[in-house]
């Protein structure tokens, strides 16, 4: 069964350019103007993705971020905001308020297909079965990869799709230290380009939610993060 993605975006020629691209990777496609639409268009219909924009009319795609990781339906669908705002604080905004991936326009058809491409790989990563599915645990922290969820001191804490993946890595790697570069590579493959704000972006609302256990995210200077002993 193909992939179901959602394009929000007021531009009818960006939607024409992202759907015939996508298609013929064998994705479907169904476009949205407003937000508004896609709001109505998930009353019927739940897509693996979405491609958001940030200025529309009505509700813009931060807010419609905010609502959708609010949902308990939807808070697990990866988001890729696709903006012309191309300022690093509109790149850490829409990261903070749980998007997965940030492109800036103009944009490459090509890179956004990569883009695309390893996002789907890093949730057929997550939904598979064998030795990635167990449980890891780290004093209060207990992390499973079988439901895709966190418990911090028995309370669910939610994550979006790129923290999940951030956090599992440290876990799985102890006393480990990784580059940023080696982060990307390891969640979103070699053949997508990610700024290295990007990272400390996610890790930073990773140590947030981690509470009185974010201390056990390590920061090397000038090296990456590792993941206490």
């Amino acid at each position: 069964m193909s992939k179901k993605i959602f394009v929000i975006d007021d531009e009818k020629d960006i939607q024409e350019i992202i759907m015939i691209n996508l298609r013929g990777e064998g994705y479907d496609i169904a476009c949205f103007s407003t937000a508004e639409e896609a709001l109505k268009g998930l009353e019927t219909s739940e897509p693996d993705l979405f491609i958001l924009d940030i200025m529309m009319p009505g509700i813009d795609g931060y807010e419609f971020c905010r609502r959708v990781r609010a949902s308990d339906s939807w808070k697990r669908i990866p988001i890729i905001f696709l903006s012309a705002r191309s300022d690093e604080i509109d790149r850490v905004l829409g990261l903070e308020l749980g998007g997965d991936d940030y492109m800036t326009k103009p944009f490459s058809v090509k890179e956004l297909k990569s883009r695309v491409k390893a996002m789907f790989r890093r949730m057929t990563r997550v939904e598979g079965d064998g030795q990635d599915r167990r449980l890891l645990v780290f004093e209060g922290i207990e992390l499973n990869p079988d439901h895709y969820s966190l418990t911090v001191d028995g309370k669910n804490v939610d994550l979006t799709k790129t923290e999940f993946e951030i956090l599992r890595l440290l876990l799985e790697n102890p006393g480990k230290i990784f580059t940023r570069d080696n982060i990307i590579d390891s969640i979103k493959g070699q053949d997508v380009y990610v700024i290295d704000r990007t990272v400390d972006v996610h890790v930073m609302n990773l140590r947030k939610k981690l509470g009185r256990y974010k201390n056990v995210i390590k920061t090397f200077s000038g090296v990456g993060y590792g993941f206490k002993r």
